[in-house]
């Protein structure tokens, strides 16, 4: 691939990133599912820094709120509010190293969850905006409301194809909170969610991102700033949406959307390039070792065993045991005091069939 063509991949994907962070049809799937399309995989660290450059527009845009609340951070309401949003963050640190730490969970990568989660978000929406229709909105957040919208952002990480912004909203509406209220409350809890994730995620993979030499730091820098830039339309353009309308339009999209990949994925028409790179080549039922041996260019053959008659003594010649007619054994046991009865434990390995009859047997020596 030349370096126009990659570059414009990487301004797609920042592009994707933009549009899809705070809409609620997850930017995690979007990517995903970009990135399958284009033929690529960009690395973690890419992914996780682009969206930090999508929750930089938010910083932006509510920058003026923001300086608000810390400078009257002496009155109450102000001080609640900031201890709010840094309740919903502390409630979704903790459960993330929790899942992601202590119990090990590795996050899936391919595409069939992602269709999933796109799928059953819909349906959520939809419910939850049935469900809103009969509840008694209410401006203000309530402490227990801030445990509820930081434990929509774990959902989303769970989940790729959740949506952070969405699950996040959908979660506060299905506790009585206004959709402009619960959408700015949202955007201003994942300013530090989403610094903090990028910040681990560069700490995490430092030696990768030094290994990998400049060009990924220059992806990751045109990704990070392509994103912030679309996204400061998108949020701007959202904002003025969740005045006077509701989220049945995204989920309408994630049906389709799911819907569509799902079909796809299990009818093969669109492959699900990470489970097929990690299948294995060799059915359950094949031995590794004839596994290994299916190549024979790649594949070394087995050394053959001595020949060297010199210095291999030949195998006594196998006779009928007269004790037991139906028994092979050396000759070497008939001149025993114990009848042998079992020729698998004196025998060399020469294959002989244990009870296959001789017709014309030699005579053996000192009979």
């Amino acid at each position: 691939m030349d370096s126009l063509s990659h570059y414009l991949q990487i301004v797609l994907l920042g592009i994707v990133e933009g549009v899809t962070e705070f809409l609620p049809i997850s930017s995690t799937g979007h990517l995903l599912i970009a990135e399958h399309w284009l033929g690529t995989q960009e690395p973690d660290i890419f992914n996780v820094v682009i969206q930090a450059g999508a929750i930089l527009a938010v910083l932006f845009i509510y920058w003026q709120r923001i300086t608000d609340l810390f400078s009257n951070i002496d009155k109450r309401e102000a001080r609640d509010y900031l201890l709010k949003i840094g309740l919903a963050f502390l409630v979704t640190t903790v459960l993330i190293l929790l899942i992601t730490v202590k119990l090990k969970i590795k996050l899936p990568e391919s595409l069939t969850p992602v269709a999933w989660a796109t799928f059953i978000g819909g349906l959520v929406i939809f419910a939850i905006e049935f469900l809103a229709k009969n509840l008694y909105p209410h401006e203000d957040i309530s402490w227990f409301e801030a445990v509820v919208v930081g434990t929509g952002q774990v959902i989303a990480a769970i989940f790729p194809g959740a949506s952070r912004s969405g699950s996040t909203i959908m979660a506060g509406m299905a506790v009585g909170m206004k959709r402009p209220s619960v959408t700015q409350f949202s955007f201003l809890v994942g300013i530090p969610t989403m610094f903090a994730a990028s910040a681990y995620a560069t700490f995490k993979d430092r030696k990768d991102l030094h290994g990998a030499g400049h060009q990924l730091i220059i992806d990751t820098a045109l990704g990070f700033v392509v994103s912030g830039i679309v996204a400061f339309f998108v949020v701007k353009w959202l904002l003025r949406f969740v005045q006077s309308h509701t989220f049945n339009g995204f989920a309408l999209y994630r049906v389709i959307l799911g819907g569509v990949l799902l079909i796809g994925l299990y009818t093969k028409a669109i492959p699900d390039v990470t489970n097929e790179v990690a299948k294995p080549t060799a059915t359950p039922l094949m031995a590794p070792a004839l596994t290994l041996a299916t190549n024979p260019e790649t594949t070394p053959p087995k050394p053959l065993p001595a020949t060297n008659v010199e210095s291999v003594p030949p195998a006594p010649l196998p006779v009928l045991n007269p004790a037991s007619p139906a028994t092979w054994a050396p000759a070497s046991a008939q001149n025993s005091a114990a009848p042998a009865t079992n020729a698998d434990s004196s025998m060399p390995a020469t294959n002989f069939p244990r009870a296959l009859p001789v017709t014309n047997a030699p005579p053996a020596a000192g009979q």
